[in-house]
Parts: C-alpha cells; sequence; structure tokens
C-alpha cells in the first residue's frame, strides 16, 4: 500500500527566535508570504500524502487556526469589496484531512515525543513520514522530498528511513552523523554518532529529521529511556536500538536544504526562495545595494 500520511511536528519552543518565539512558533514564521510548516505540507501532497498529523505546543493555536475554515474572513472582504484576497486562503483547510495533537509539558520533550503521541493514529499504517516542521528541502524543479523518501522506502521495504545530507568535515561535530553501508544498491544506516568529535569518524552525513517510520518503531518508544545529558527523548535513540534489529535505509536528498530553525539560516530561506521571483529580487538587490 502507499504512503498516505505524515506526522510533522510544531511543538517546539524555538529559543533560538525568543523572544518572538514565545509567541509565535518558529514553525510558523513566513518565508516570503507563507508559513515555513506550508512548505512542508505542499510537499507531502505532492508525494500523494492525504492525511496529516500536526503536533501543536500546549497553549499555541496559530497551527491549527492556519489549517482551519475562517468564514468570517470570506464574509470581511466581500464587504470590501476584495473578494479575490480570500482566494489565496479559502482552500487551506481542505488541503488534506488535517488531525491536531497536543503536546503537553506533562508529556516530555524531544524528538520521540510526538511519534508516542500520535501511535492511535499510526499504528496501522504500513509505514507514514515523520517531518519536523522548521526546515525543508527545496527543489526549484518541482521535485518532491517527500515523494523521494517515500520511493526509497518502496524500493528497500526498510523499517526505517532516514534523511541526511553532506556536510563539510569541519561541520561533523555539529550534528548527528549517520554511518553507513551498502547493499543491494541503497545505503543502510551502520551507526549514528551524535555530534562525534573531529576525525572518529569518516562520514559526512548529517541527520536532517525527515523519516520514513514503520511500526516496527513502537516497541522501541516504550521503556526508552531519556538522554541523560537534555532529559529528552531523541527519536534517533529509538533509530539506533531499531537499526540492531532491522534496517534503516538513507536517503541524501539533492535539492537544497533549508534550515529554518535559526535566525540566519530563516534569513538565508527567503533569500533563496526570493531568488527565483524575478521582480522580488529586484527589490531586495535595490537595499543590498
Amino acid at each position: 500500500m502507499p504512503i498516505t500520511t505524515a506526522l510533522i511536528t510544531a511543538a517546539g519552543y524555538g529559543s533560538r527566535f525568543f523572544p518572538v518565539s514565545k509567541s509565535v512558533q518558529k514553525e510558523m514564521l513566513p518565508v516570503l508570504n507563507r508559513p515555513v510548516l506550508d512548505y512542508l505540507v505542499d510537499d507531502c501532497i505532492a508525494a500523494g500524502i492525504t492525511s496529516i498529523i500536526l503536533i501543536v505546543r500546549e497553549g499555541q493555536d496559530l497551527v491549527r487556526h492556519y489549517y482551519s475554515e475562517q468564514p468570517q474572513l470570506r464574509t470581511f472582504f466581500e464587504q470590501m469589496g476584495s473578494a479575490k484576497k480570500y482566494e489565496a486562503i479559502e482552500n487551506l483547510h481542505q488541503k488534506a484531512r488535517f488531525t491536531f495533537v497536543t503536546q503537553r509539558d506533562v508529556d516530555g520533550y524531544g524528538t520521540a515525543v510526538p511519534v508516542r503521541l500520535a501511535k492511535q493514529y499510526l499504528q496501522k499504517e504500513e509505514a507514514f513520514l515523520f517531518l519536523t516542521g522548521d526546515d525543508f528541502m527545496y527543489h526549484p524543479n518541482g521535485e518532491t522530498e517527500a515523494g523521494a523518501l517515500v520511493e526509497l522506502w518502496e524500493a528497500t521495504k526498510a523499517a526505517a528511513v532516514i534523511s541526511a545530507r553532506e556536510v563539510d568535515p569541519e561541520q561533523t561535530s555539529r550534528y548527528g552523523i549517520i554511518e553507513t553501508e551498502e547493499r543491494d544498491g541503497h545505503r543502510f544506516m551502520r551507526s549514528l554518532i551524535e555530534k562525534p568529535a573531529q576525525g572518529t569518524t569518516d562520514s559526512r552525513l548529517a541527520n536532517i529529521s525527515k523519516y520514513v517510520l514503520t511500526p516496527a518503531i513502537f516497541p522501541f518508544l516504550h521503556g526508552q529511556a531519556v538522554d541523560s545529558g537534555s532529559g529528552e527523548f531523541y527519536i534517533t535513540d529509538t533509530l539506533l536500538s531499531l537499526s540492531k534489529e532491522h534496517s534503516v535505509a538513507v536517503h541524501v536528498p539533492k535539492g537544497e536544504y533549508l534550515d529554518c530553525g535559526n535566525v540566519a539560516g530563516w534569513l538565508k530561506a527567503n533569500l533563496h526562495l526570493a531568488k527565483h521571483d524575478p521582480a522580488l529580487w529586484a527589490e531586495v538587490l535595490e537595499v543590498c545595494n
């Protein structure tokens, strides 16, 4: 069966964007005129996803509001004689079948928590996408990154697929680095080393937190201990345990990785996409010059 469900998390505190992220989730910050999260949603839909589960933080309603119908806005624009302006948002709530799951403070924190919270919606799926909502791959030719992940899973039928990009050797100590082995023309995870010291691994494949997961993950989630250093539950720890008994395929994307989880990365993402709009880019250059 094809993958039709995606789980996207938008429940972090976004501390790198304080103070604005005290009220606005980083996943809802704009890249041009759309939230970061919406680029992921559209990529999933282009890959055939019809059901999207959004993990939102307790007390934050912006994501839910964005993907809900707002008939009062339609009425407002009609009364103002600007009914056409509503067209840009009238179908947001119909892009997919959206389910919202609240992550409470008592649920713990970390990248494994959303998967655990959404188990009731996922445990009968053959496989599902799991994406973080603050970064995305940009393909100017219209390719879908979610689709590439799904294709690799379909080719390997691995218990999971993890996405990684090559980084410069001096940057490997900043990331979780995936060591791989090749089988049947595909890469599979042999190990995952969190922020390795310089010179301790030859791999340059950095985890970018885009996955295909199967229900095989759930037994490894239950009873998983928190990280002793941070007190968080990491999905990478779960995947490392999974890989000792099952295959975990490794996907290396070809598009441009846009990390909007920090101020510099978010600004670069805006500039990168602005370059593909000649009129907008001309205005940006006026400021730069």
